[in-house]
């Protein structure tokens, strides 16, 4: 068990385990899956606005000395986990692509982490600016 690989997302942990010399036929019997995360800032509560425009809501914050004037304050998770299937397996024993393992795993219902910080764009937690800062897809 590994806690801790540094990677841009779940598929490119898959990537990275091969480059540190992980054969690929151990690899695809044995990942049962990978979990990526990253953390958003969150809104000040104090400062938090919101505009509505086209019944679209989009929440801000101007800043305040509860926030450092940042209109921030705070962090919470944004994930990803990517849970291993025949089709993956397969794909990692042939050494495909991230884009390939990537694909196959949203098929199978994997969201991405910018789909999860959709959960916190709706409750006005963070904004859409934050959460592209820290999934850039």
């Amino acid at each position: 068990m590994l806690a801790t690989l540094h990677t841009n997302d779940a598929a490119a942990a898959i990537t990275r385990l091969l480059d540190m010399g992980i054969e690929p036929f151990l690899l695809s019997s044995s990942l049962l899956g990978v979990m990526a995360q990253r953390l958003v800032r969150k809104l000040c509560e104090h400062c938090k606005r919101s505009d509505t425009v086209d019944g679209v809501t989009r929440w801000h914050a101007v800043g305040c000395d509860k926030c450092g004037l940042t209109g921030y304050h705070g962090r919470v998770g944004v994930y990803e986990l990517l849970q291993t299937n025949e089709k993956i397996s397969a794909q990692i024993h042939n050494r495909a692509s991230e884009a390939d393992i990537r694909n196959a795993a949203q098929a199978g219902g994997m969201k991405t982490m910018r789909e999860d910080g959709e959960r916190w764009l709706a409750n006005g937690t963070t904004t859409q600016a934050e959460l592209l800062r820290v999934t850039k897809d």
